[in-house]
């Protein structure tokens, strides 16, 4: 099992710097009201998690990596 899974940007592939711990609460909220940006010079989103769980989290995570 993960310990930490890292946010990375869909669309241009690289981290945002954000880590989550994983708490092993499979309900627990993930960051809510979080607003996480890509500081990247072609990409400036800006993406915060909705409505997602700790289990949602996990199952949509690629390895430790979870696209956004």
């Amino acid at each position: 099992m993960q310990d930490e899974i890292y946010f990375f940007c869909k669309k241009c592939r690289k981290s945002v710097g954000a880590t989550y711990t994983i708490t092993g609460n499979d309900d627990a909220p993930v960051l809510p009201n979080v607003v996480i940006k890509c500081s990247h010079n072609h990409c400036k989103r800006a993406m915060f998690l909705k409505n997602y769980t700790e289990k949602r989290l996990i199952e949509n995570a690629v390895g430790d990596k979870f696209y956004m």
